[in-house]
């Protein structure tokens, strides 16, 4: 099984769900998709959606499948690598009124450079991607801690 994230933004992700559709068609896909589509107005034809999961059932659908797709929101990215599960990132763009700025191109770049994800835009990325996603090696993803957590411990400690 795919699991498919496009997260909890009040933007719908159509061309992911689109993208989907036609690798299932084109024979890309051979597999269930179970995605998450918040609000996404496309309405797949070959797979299934539920719009919003609570944190435990998301967990249990990254834990259960083969592979996770998903728009480059970072706690849809670092929850998935932490799981240890391969990642298929199609990052929203702004030009195509799917975010309000091109940060996910941004943070989809980042966390292919560090070999973590690989990003996929198109069919033609995807075919050669899906196939061979169990085969693909990626970096072992070790959150990093905060910045925020020393600088409150660091004041903790002053008291």
């Amino acid at each position: 099984m795919i699991f498919a994230i496009v997260g909890t933004q009040r933007f719908s992700f159509d061309r992911m769900f689109a993208l989907l559709d036609e690798a299932i068609e084109a024979g890309t896909i051979q597999e269930e998709i179970v995605a998450q589509s918040g609000y996404t107005s496309y309405e797949p034809r070959h797979f299934k959606t539920i719009p919003f999961l609570s944190q435990e059932e998301m967990d249990a659908y990254i834990e259960g499948s083969r592979c996770v797709i998903t728009h480059a929101g970072i706690g849809s990215i670092t929850n998935c690598l932490e799981r240890g599960k391969p990642v298929v990132v199609i990052p929203r763009r702004k030009d195509k009124g799917e975010h309000v700025d091109d940060h996910q191109l941004e943070i989809a770049k980042v966390f292919q450079e560090r070999g973590y994800v690989v990003v996929a835009e198109s069919q033609s990325e995807l075919r050669k991607v899906i196939p061979y996603i169990g085969e693909m090696e990626f970096q072992p993803y070790v959150r990093q801690p905060s910045d925020l957590i020393s600088t409150i411990k660091s004041y903790v400690n002053s008291l």
